[in-house]
């Protein structure tokens, strides 16, 4: 198969991705509790991550935050599972996540997740800097990555997509009511697209800190609210710019957490549109203006989910949580 990678080309600047197992699945969930107040619930949350501790399957957690455009307040924790089976018989509606939401009786509140499994075919994993404390890469040693820093870098670092491979399948992108509905379950299509992309200042110097905060932090603010904004446009379902729970050395502080309809929408966003070719402009002479010694944490996971290996559930959500809007549950 033939990668876009031009010939020739060398990268002005670093960049690193896990040595990762080629047999490795990616199998994560996002599970959230969701408070219409806009309030945080810390009683409530120990109580999901005690639901968690339950079952001998879990790589790691990770908590994030959102308040979302309705004012609730989305408490996320991002899980890593070590098989497939073990994530499925915990969001099971007749497992621990089941037992839990049984206990959301308030009408102000409710809870969400979304998962996705991939093979290592389906995703890659792209970061700054080698020090990675978060996502998949946190249990893996970093190496160089020589794709990176050109137009199709992305689709060259996974393996299935080149040449054309994973193309989308939602044809059109149509809003659709839930309305009435307590409980949604969605199955997702084959090759809609999750991207985790996060933002780490902990080990950068003062001078790249405020670098960042005035070239590159407002472009990158500006790009997420127009995919925020424009979800039928952008065919991006669903973008949550969140805050990170424990930032620290290679670890982010901040993060966007975004459903697009497919890797070629996704690809069109970031090649074409004007608010990513202005945050590509931005770190790209970030980068090159501090490389070698670049210590601002930028990366991301970009999975592609195979038929049936993707899907998600609202119990008690308002209407425009997520994928909610897009997809008529059963």
């Amino acid at each position: 198969m033939a990668k876009i990678h031009p010939k020739g080309f060398e990268p002005p600047y670093p960049a690193w991705s896990p040595a990762l197992p080629q047999t490795l699945s990616y199998v994560q969930a996002q599970i959230a509790i969701q408070n219409r107040s806009g309030r945080r619930d810390e009683k409530l949350f120990e109580a999901l991550v005690s639901k968690l501790a339950e079952v001998a399957g879990l790589r790691h957690l990770e908590r994030v935050g959102h308040l979302d455009a309705q004012g609730a307040y989305n408490d996320i924790v991002i899980c890593y599972w070590k098989t497939p089976n073990a994530m499925r018989a915990w969001l099971s509606p007749n497992g621990p996540f089941g037992s839990f939401v049984n206990g959301l009786v308030e009408d102000d509140r409710g809870a969400w997740y979304e998962a996705i499994i991939a093979p290592r075919s389906h995703y890659e994993i792209n970061a700054s800097t080698p020090d990675l404390n978060w996502g998949l890469s946190m249990e893996y040693e970093s190496t160089l990555e020589p794709d990176h820093a050109y137009w199709g870098s992305m689709r060259d670092r996974i393996s299935a997509a080149e040449d054309g491979g994973l193309p989308g399948t939602i044809e059109p992108i149509v809003r659709v009511s839930n309305e009435g509905r307590r409980r949604v379950q969605v199955s997702l299509p084959p090759n809609i697209c999750l991207i985790r992309t996060v933002q780490g200042q902990s080990t950068a110097k003062e001078e790249e800190i405020n670098s960042y905060h005035a070239d590159m932090k407002p472009q990158y603010e500006k790009g997420v609210q127009y995919l925020v904004e424009n979800p039928i446009e952008s065919r991006c379902l669903s973008a949550r710019l969140v805050h990170y729970e424990l930032p620290g050395p290679g670890r982010p502080n901040t993060e966007t957490i975004a459903w697009f309809a497919s890797l070629a929408d996704l690809e069109r966003w970031v090649h074409d549109h004007p608010t990513h070719k202005a945050i590509f402009a931005a770190s790209q002479a970030h980068s090159t203006r501090f490389a070698p010694e670049m210590r601002l944490l930028l990366g991301h996971e970009v999975v592609v989910a195979p038929a049936g290996c993707a899907g998600a559930m609202y119990i008690g959500c308002h209407p425009d949580t997520g994928l909610l809007p897009y997809f008529r549950g059963y």
